[in-house]
């Protein structure tokens, strides 16, 4: 692609072999670039996450996930169970699945393996500790010693990226910009589900700026809790784990799990819930998935904006390396491509966030109307699962919402009534 070709090691590097990393390398090797992708990890390597997606991902990469389902065991989810502050639920059930769950372990790993068949070199158990930009590239220096050099980078190496830093993206998400998250994969004969088709989510746990999920898997089930991070530090405090065991119990009388939390299988990890960074783009540098920002604010899922803003990366590189222009300007496409696609759901995720965790009496009355309209129950799940625009459904949620909090209102009078007419009878 280049009369320097020669000089490099590769036209790109990609550093991250998760689902970002490895997107992007699919998506360049396929469109003929050549690429080496470096992980510190030796795969499969275990990765700290709910491990969920939304079924949307079928339709947006079909091929892609036709292969991996021949080689990952994924689980359908048709219900998902939404729990108030207060602690009253809702059930919205649908006819198609509506949530896809998997182990982190055998994704990625596949999705790795699919980068490499198309072409990607592959390089595990590379540490980076150096990144430098210059006129006619860039050089990243491994920990044992390893220099490699390309046109371009990406970054696809999580929350604490080396990359977002070295290309003067960010200084590193701040306390306020974060979310400790838990979560511990456990064998469903060790902490089973009651319903295996069902997920759980607990929106504003407690009334806390936060949330706790169940997520039934193949043959394990995935439970945890999730807090800002301002919040854990400075009101909660404690140990990740004790928090997290106490959910599981609550669960568990609940009925909604059997069995007990096993802190071998325990983990806790930082996601960053303020939107996508401000600028994601540099001279010859890119970044996507949690490098970015690019996680839902208010479910914490983060594996779908990853795929997506991967390929986006691939793609727009891909382009500006024919055009021998890799300067920022030019790699603004892939801020175009991202924003258009995925802009205004990660925007309104973080105003959902915002408003509901600092409001639970506005979750409980959410949670309310859905148990009395079952459409709007639907629309709620499909919407927080980003199986549907907010925007465009937020007028007939509104209406709904304000029709359903106005039977409610008038059931309660009812109830009253006859109440109060039948202690007159009474002798």
């Amino acid at each position: 692609m280049t009369s320097h070709s020669t000089t490099y090691d590769a036209d790109v590097l990609v550093v991250g072999g998760g689902p970002a990393g490895s997107m992007a390398g699919l998506t360049l090797a396929t469109l003929g670039v050549s690429t080496v992708l470096l992980d510190k990890k030796i795969f499969p390597r275990d990765k700290p996450c709910g491990g969920g997606i939304r079924h949307g991902v079928r339709r947006r990469f079909a091929a892609l996930m036709n292969d991996l389902e021949r080689r990952v065991p994924i689980h359908e989810i048709f219900k998902v169970v939404m729990e108030a502050p207060s602690g009253a639920s809702v059930q919205a059930t649908l006819d198609a699945p509506l949530y896809l769950t998997f182990r982190r372990i055998e994704f990625d790993d596949a999705l790795l393996r699919s980068a490499r068949d198309a072409g990607v070199r592959v390089i595990e158990g590379a540490r980076i500790v150096s990144i430098e930009r210059h006129e006619r590239g860039v050089t990243v220096g491994c920990a044992d010693g390893r220099r490699l050099t390309a046109r371009a980078i990406v970054g696809a190496d999580g929350v604490n990226s080396i990359v977002a830093r070295a290309a003067g993206l960010t200084a590193g998400f701040t306390t306020a910009e974060l979310a400790i998250d838990t979560m511990e994969e456990t064998p469903l004969e060790e902490l089973g589900v009651t319903d295996t088709e069902a997920m759980y989510v607990a929106y504003g746990y407690k009334g806390w700026p936060g949330y706790g999920y169940v997520f039934p898997k193949r043959r394990c089930v995935d439970a945890g809790v999730g807090f800002l991070l301002p919040f854990f530090k400075e009101t909660l405090g404690g140990a990740p784990y004790e928090h997290h065991a106490r959910f599981v119990q609550e669960m568990s009388a609940k009925g909604v799990v059997r069995g007990r939390s096993n802190p071998e299988n325990f983990k806790a990890y930082r996601l960053p819930l303020c939107g996508p960074l401000p600028r994601t783009v540099a001279d010859r540098a890119v970044v996507c998935g949690d490098a970015g920002g690019f996680v839902n604010a208010y479910t914490g899922e983060g594996i779908y904006y990853a795929m997506v803003t991967g390929e986006h990366a691939g793609v727009t590189l891909a382009e500006a390396l024919k055009d021998d222009d890799l300067s920022a300007r030019r790699l603004a496409a892939y801020e175009t491509r991202w924003r258009q696609e995925i802009g205004e759901e990660l925007a309104d995720a973080v105003r959902i966030q915002r408003r509901i965790f600092a409001n639970p009496a506005l979750v409980d009355r959410i949670i309310g109307a859905a148990a009395v309209d079952e459409r709007l129950c639907r629309l709620f799940a499909r919407v927080a699962l980003g199986e549907e625009s907010l925007r465009r459904r937020k007028l007939e949620m509104t209406w709904r919402f304000m029709v359903a909090v106005l039977r409610a209102r008038l059931a309660i009078w009812s109830r009253r009534q006859r109440r109060r007419r039948s202690q007159g009878d009474d002798p």
